[in-house]
Order: C-alpha cells, then structure tokens, then sequence
C-alpha cells in the first residue's frame, strides 16, 4: 500500500508541475534572403513547423541542419513574441551560383585535366569549401609537375538573381629544380653515398633535377633502409626542409640519425619442432663478426617462413629479437608454428566451356594432401598450359575448422578455343597462300582438338583433317588420328610430289618423370614423285623414285617428350626436351626404308623483369638402310627460313649441300623476348646458326650459317603472328637482309 501511494503522489505533482509550465507554440515561419533555394526546402530542412511547442534548442538544431545543406553563407533564425504565440523568422545569405568558369593563365596543363580535376560545372554552389578546395587540386596537378611556386586566385563577377561568373587565374612560375641535397648529421657515411641512395637528383645536364613530395618521402625510406643494410640499426631520418635561393631554386637539407654500427653476434633458434636447428640455421647461412645487413636478414627469414609454408604451415610466423650487447647485437628467431593445414576440397570456378574434371587432371594438389606451395603454383601453370583459359589464374583459401583445414579455390576466366578462319598469307617461298581451317581445341569442353585445313596456291594443294583425344575414356591415354593428301611442287628441286594417307597416334604420361609423355604413331601414305622440266637436270635418286610411279610408304615413330617450361606460350623458365625416333619400311612394309633421328632441347631463364632468354639446339640425322640407301628427297632437312628447321636472315630451304637436301643438320638458336604491349605484343631479339650436311662425318659447328635480327610476335584471334627483320652474315647474294613472315611458334 504504502508503493501504491508514493506512486499516486508522484503523478499528482508531476501532473501539476506540467500544467503549471507555461508553454510557448510556433504560430508560423517566415524565410528572408533566399534567391534560388525554395522556401519550403528550408522550412523542412529546419525541423521547426508552426503548431509546435518553442524550444530555444531546437533553434540551434535547425541552424545546423540547414547550414548541412551547403547553399548558405549565413544563416540567423530569430522570434517574435504575438499573442498567438510565437513568429519563427529564418534569415538567409545564399551562396552564389556559377554561371560560367573561365580558366585562365595556364600553360603546362590542359584545361580539359585543370576542369576534371575541379569537377566545377554549371549551377554549382560557389563556397569558401569550394574555393578552398579548387585551390588545393590545381596546386597539386602543378606540384606533381614540379611547379611548386605556383599561385592561384579568383575573380567573381556579379550576375543577376545572384549568379556569378567564376574566373580561375593560374601564376604557373617557373618550374622548381633541385639545386642541391644537403646530409646533416652523418659522419659515418659520406654524403656521395646518401645521394646515390637517392631516386631524387639534383639538376644536371643530364637530369631535370624535378622535385616530386611522393617520390622523395619514398626516398626519405631509402636512406633509413641504406643505413639498415649497413648495420646502423637504429638509424633514422630526423627531418628534412627546404628552401629556396634568390632564383627559386630548391636546397634540400635532410637531418639524419645514425646510432651505433652493429655486427652479428649469435643467431639462436625458439619455438621450432617441425624444423630441426641445424636446418633453419642453413636457411639463415649467418656468419659472425659480419657487419648486420637487415634487408639480408629479413629475405632470409623468409626463406625459413617458406620452408614452413611449403610444409602447409600457412599459420606460422617467423619473428627477430634483438639483442644489443656492445658493437654486437645477439639475434633471437622467434618461431610461431601454429598448424599444420591440410586441403579438405577443391573448388574450381568461372569455368562455363570447360568440363571441370579437364581441369581438374591439371591439379598437383588433391583433397587430403598437406598445403604446399610448389604444388599450387605447379597446379595453376598446368592449368593455363591447357590454353584455355586467360593468364589470371586466381587462387584462394578459406579456413574451415580449429584445425587449421582450409577449402581450395581456383578461379579461371574461359578465352576463345576455337578458331574459323579463311585468307591468304604469305612467306618467301610459297608466296601468296590462300588458306581456310577450322580449329578447335577444347570440342564439348573435354580438351578433344579437331583440325581441318585446306591450304591452296599454285605450287600447293594441301587438305588435312585431324583429331585429339589426350585423355581417352579419362585416363591419361591420347589417342589421335590425321588424315591428309597434299600436293608440293618444288621449283627448285624439278619435281612435284602427291601425298595421300593417315596416321594414327597413341600416347600416354610417364608416371615416374613430372611432365613428360610417350606417343607412339604409325602412318600409311601414297607418295608419287612427278618431274616438273623433264630437260632440266636431275639427280639419279630422283629419276628412281620418279620411274617406280605411286608407292605404299609404311612408317612408326616414338616420341620422348618433357616439357616443363613455365608457360608454354611465351617461356621465360624451365626447358624442353624431345627425342624423335621414325622408322620406314624394313619390318613394317612399304617401299621406302630409312630411319629418322631428331634430338631438340630448349630452355628458358628469365633474366630480368620480364625478359627472358631462350636457347634452341636441334640435331637432326636421316640414312637409308637395307636394299637400299637412298633417302627421300621430301624426308631430308632444309634449314633455312623460319619453321622447326629455321635459320632467319636466309629463305626458306636454302640452307642446304645441295639439290636433294641433307641427310644431317644442326641448328642452334637464341632469343631474348621483352613485352611490348603485356602479353599480346612481344619484341624479339634474336641469333641463330645452323647448316645441313650430306653426311654425318661431315658436321662441323665452325661451318654454321649464321643470322640475326629482331622481330614482333602479336597474339591474335587467329593464333600467334610472327615478323621477322634478319641479316644473314654468311648470305652469298649482296642484299643480305631477309624478312620472315610466320604463322605460330616455331622458336
């Protein structure tokens, strides 16, 4: 009872106290000063509304919000007592509208980047926000240009219903140049040093001597990590000013800090049960006494972080503790192992044209294997290999428990993989060819490669179809077929040659060898030799073929390939290797018997940047055997020209003992590629040497052929694009240069 009643004598007296207070109402609201802002838009920005109780609060409330607005200059809101109660008066000063702007004064920099940089326009407010912030943007275009004593004013003319036209005035000055670098502070190291440090150089005649802030507070870093990789640990850049000089150039002092100078004393290991001392001690190779090198140190520490990342420690954290004990400094490596993740799924996504178990085959990694970071990046190479998908092969984890387990994902964005195409091209031989192929290789996403080819000019006819498998009944089994007919007519050798027959190749992966493969083919073709000037002379051998009319040619080949080259598009690591061995006639019938050896290796290394080097040696060799030794003028090798036997700065077949080709050959090759335009565009630089030889004994490398030159390789919807420019040192004709059109790779 007692609750009850307190309750009821708090309401009585809070009920009194509220009709006794003597409110105020809001009876209306007048707007003054406003020219191009409605009425109504202040009245409701404000919160203040007639009928309202007055609360002098609120007053201040409502000028904030209509000052948030951005359109007024001042803003007073004042009362009128009246017996209705209480007249709100809102006094406005807008700020003016821009009518127009006139940029004017400059010189260095379009007036198209000065109006996207103020973003300025027709009908914007004109603020002392805004002036203030126009001035900022175009002293820092000039700053970034090196015009650091640039001014900028404004002239407003007055315009009807306050409205302004807005005039920006550049002063460009004169260009600042760095006249000179001044050190204070270092007795340890010598200022020429410090300077060399330095990206930002004073003006010389070979420099500008242009001062950009960004790039000198990159130097200002510089200095700092100089000083570290000398063993002055505690080093640092105090401050830095500058200054000008009767002509406006600039004088930069910069105040350093150098501390002690530290070498190494000992380097112990903590926290490490994965890893054995002795082998984080051989990652780290540290040599007491040596002066302390931080940035040395630090790349070392990530060598042993990667050592515990490659072990799927995707978790642990390497960390140093140092020590200073005299001239010395003792170093602690502090070892956070964490867990160990382990790969629970692999997901693969953006993929719409290809079937997910084609890339999956790629995969080094599987579900259940520990992370490892060779693995992933062996993964995403064989990935792109296949030429399916764009060079952005992305990668991405997702934690899934306590333990550490992660999710994998691979993200690939599809390219085109097939190709229809029909026109006319042209090389030194052959001239104008007109061409029309279909090709695909990724048929229902299943990686199957499909070829037809028709190629026609007036000393070729040429069909072929062909098709791939590489993963028959998804295993790694390639089963192929080909099936062709062509018709060559070599001018410079008398003859024409018909051509019909297929060939059928199998191969598989060899499991103990990372990427390599055995194919294994054999093929079946009507040969048929005709001579084209019956006057003209010819070699025995020809005239035999020639008189045996149409034959039966029986061959098989095996092929021993390893290609672990980094990107089989454009390499700048890793090598490959081929052996081909291919046997006519003798055991397997025909009418032709010889035996045919090509050993080819190529090997990359990425020099710098994106430069790369690549070396080619190919050896190749072609006897007859049996009933007789005769070799087939169209089995021989013709260097020369562009193609797997090219020899650039010479044409076509033209490097060669004579009339009917050699029987030995050996070419070797070099190139150094840098891109011109990311990867669509690479320039060539390039030797190359080789010769053929009627006879094996009569190989001599001194004897080589040699040419060089540069060359564009373009990416295009029909393939790669080739066009050479070479000298051919050893050409016999006067004009030495040659140039080389080429479909494809053939480096």
């Amino acid at each position: 009872m007692k609750i009850i009643f307190l309750i009821l004598v708090f309401f009585v007296l809070f009920t009194v106290c509220f009709a006794a207070q003597d409110y105020e109402y809001i009876s209306g609201i007048s707007v003054f000063g406003n020219i191009n802002v409605n009425t109504k838009l202040i009245e409701s920005t404000s919160g203040l509304a007639p009928g309202d109780i007055y609360f002098p609060e609120n007053v201040s409330k409502a000028i904030r919000n209509i000052y948030k607005l951005g359109l007024f200059e001042k803003i007073d809101i004042n009362k009128i007592d009246s017996e209705k109660g209480v007249e709100i008066i809102i006094k406005v000063v807008e700020y003016p509208i821009i009518q127009e702007v006139l940029i004017t004064g400059n010189k260095k920099i379009k007036k198209e980047t000065i109006r996207t940089e103020i973003n300025i326009v027709k009908g914007d407010y004109w603020s002392d926000q805004r002036k203030f912030e126009t001035r900022n943007r175009i002293l820092s275009l000039y700053y970034d240009k090196g015009y650091r004593l640039a001014s900028v004013s404004f002239e407003e003319q007055q315009l009807q219903s306050n409205k302004i036209g807005l005039t920006i005035t550049i002063n460009e000055g004169q260009k600042v140049t760095i006249k000179e670098i001044i050190f204070v502070g270092n007795s340890q190291i010598k200022d020429k040093k410090l300077r060399k440090v330095l990206k930002t150089k004073p003006r010389s005649f070979l420099r500008s001597g242009e001062f950009n802030l960004e790039k000198f507070e990159e130097d200002i870093q510089r200095v700092k990590d100089y000083y570290h990789t000398r063993g002055f640990i505690d080093a640092t850049v105090v401050d830095w000013k500058s200054e000008y000089d009767d002509e406006g150039n600039l004088i930069l002092d910069i105040e350093v800090y150098e501390g002690n100078q530290y070498k190494i004393g000992s380097v112990t290991v903590e926290g490490n049960y994965r890893f054995s001392d002795e082998v984080i001690q051989n990652q780290l190779k540290i040599k007491p006494d040596e002066i302390f090198n931080q940035e040395e140190f630090n790349n070392k520490l990530n060598l042993v972080h990667s050592l515990y990342y490659e072990e799927g420690y995707i978790y642990s954290a390497v960390r140093q503790d140092i020590q200073r004990e005299g001239e010395y400094i003792n170093i602690i490596v502090n070892i956070s192992e964490n867990t160990r993740a382990r790969v629970r799924q692999i997901y693969i996504k953006g993929n719409k044209k290809t079937k997910e178990k084609v890339i999956r085959r790629q995969l080094a990694i599987i579900p259940g294997d520990y992370f490892r970071q060779s693995l992933l990046m062996q993964s995403q190479r064989n990935i792109y290999n296949l030429g399916f998908f764009e060079p952005n092969i992305g990668l991405d984890y997702q934690p899934i428990n306590d333990e550490g387990d992660i999710d994998l994902i691979f993200l690939v964005e599809d390219k085109e993989s097939g190709t229809a195409n029909g026109g006319v091209s042209f090389d030194q031989r052959d001239k104008f060819v007109g061409f029309i192929s279909l090709a695909h290789n990724n048929v229902f996403g299943n990686a199957w490669r499909i070829g037809i080819q028709w190629e026609f000019s007036g000393i070729k006819q040429n069909y072929d179809i062909s098709f791939t498998n590489p993963y028959l009944f998804d295993t790694n089994t390639l089963l192929g077929f080909d099936v062709y007919h062509t018709k060559r007519r070599w001018e410079d050798w008398n003859y024409i040659i018909y051509r019909t027959g297929g060939g059928i190749r199998v191969g598989t992966m060899i499991p103990w060898i990372d990427y390599s493969r055995v194919t294994c083919g054999y093929s079946l073709t009507q040969k048929k030799y005709n001579i084209i000037d019956p006057e003209d002379e010819i070699s025995n051998d020809l005239r035999k073929l020639v008189d045996q009319g149409s034959k039966l040619t029986s061959n098989i080949f095996v092929t021993l390939e390893r290609d672990g080259r980094d990107n089989v598009f454009r390499p700048s690591a890793g090598a490959l290797i081929r052996l081909f061995t291919e046997l006519s006639g003798g055991p397997i019938g025909g009418s032709e018997n010889y035996y045919k050896e090509i050993i080819q290796t190529n090997w990359y290394l990425r020099l710098f940047w994106k430069v790369a080097l690549g070396m080619k040696w190919r050896f190749g060799y072609v006897n007859g055997f049996g009933k007789s030794d005769n070799v087939p003028p169209d089995e021989r090798f013709y260097p020369g020209g562009t193609g797997p036997d090219g020899i650039r700065g010479y044409t076509d077949r033209s490097v060669v003992p004579s009339l009917g080709g050699g029987r030995a050959e050996l070419i070797c090759s070099s190139e150094i590629t840098f891109p011109i335009s990311g990867d669509q565009v690479i320039g060539v630089l390039f030797l190359d040497a080789g010769n053929s030889y009627n006879y094996l004994s009569e190989m001599n490398v001194q004897g080589l052929k040699k040419g060089a030159g540069i060359g564009v390789r373009i990416m295009t919807p029909m393939g790669l694009l080739g066009f050479d420019y070479a000298y051919g040192f050893d050409k016999e004709t006067k004009d030495k240069w040659q140039t080389h059109f080429q479909f494809g790779t053939t480096f």
